[in-house]
């Protein structure tokens, strides 16, 4: 019987977590089901008044319900980080007439969010303007070919330290690699950007005009640039122009920015 009783006593508290949230009228107090866009908006609306000082829409556990449902539903607005939901909510105090960040620290925000690869400041399709004839594309930090660049020297400072650990302190292999994991790393860092690679960034873009996925490297390798080796001495640059190799459209990439965009239209005199 104590059993039996403890069993059913648990579960109110289990079917919490499959009940689906459902909004409640104001005016009625009838609870009904929300669409999913409906909730992805109640919960942004939810945080904007949390952060700005509002009244609370939801109390604590209809809040926690929701973005339980949201998560279940697979939404990537319940995993935004605080600088995202920081930027959705600025944008959205901007569009009200309401602001809550300068347009300079709105524009720094954007920029580091944009940086990070964030989906809430990339846009999948590029922007023109009709008066210029200029289109542009977010850029995206490639994380692959970006570490690809710190693999030989973390590898080379891996197998040093090995081989020093080895004929000089009699060190197992298996331990000496161990051991030599963090400094290999910071050897990797120290060669890779001062020797090997300078100020080193490789992104990737669509084309604005015809969409082909380009690779973009901003920075320098062993200095050839820096030094002049192969043309007049000049530092890396924060932007760069390109050929586009499928539409063979020129193209000029910003670091700073992240932006990718077409060159304007020259249009001719009449």
């Amino acid at each position: 019987m104590q059993e039996g009783a403890s069993e059913t006593s648990t579960l109110p508290a289990q079917a919490k977590i499959f009940d689906e949230f459902l909004s409640t009228d104001e005016s009625t107090g009838e609870r009904k089901k929300i669409s999913f866009a409906e909730k992805e908006k109640l919960y942004l609306e939810c945080l904007d008044a949390y952060y700005n000082g509002d009244n609370p829409l939801l109390n604590d556990e209809e809040y926690e319900q929701l973005k339980l449902d949201l998560e279940f539903e697979g939404s990537t607005v319940a995993t935004f980080n605080s600088k995202e939901i920081k930027f959705l909510v600025a944008a959205k105090r901007y569009q009200m007439g309401t602001p809550i960040l300068s347009d300079e620290e709105y524009d720094k925000l954007r920029l580091s969010l944009k940086k990070t690869g964030s989906v809430v400041v990339l846009h999948e399709a590029p922007t023109c303007r009709v008066d210029t004839g200029v289109c542009k594309m977010d850029m995206r930090v490639d994380n692959g070919k970006q570490r690809l660049l710190y693999f030989p020297g973390t590898a080379a400072g891996l197998i040093i330290f090995c081989e020093a650990c080895f004929w000089v302190l009699h060190i197992d292999p298996l331990l000496s690699i161990a051991l030599g994991a963090i400094p290999a790393y910071f050897f990797g860092v120290w060669f890779t950007e001062n020797i090997f690679a300078q100020s080193p960034l490789v992104t990737q873009s669509a084309c604005p005009s015809c969409n082909f996925l380009l690779s973009i490297y901003f920075g320098d390798l062993f200095k050839v640039q820096t030094d002049g080796l192969a043309s007049a001495p000049t530092p890396p640059q924060p932007e760069i122009d390109l050929v586009c190799p499928n539409c063979k459209i020129k193209l000029k990439a910003n670091r700073e920015t992240m932006v990718l965009s077409t060159l304007p239209k020259v249009v001719p005199a009449l």
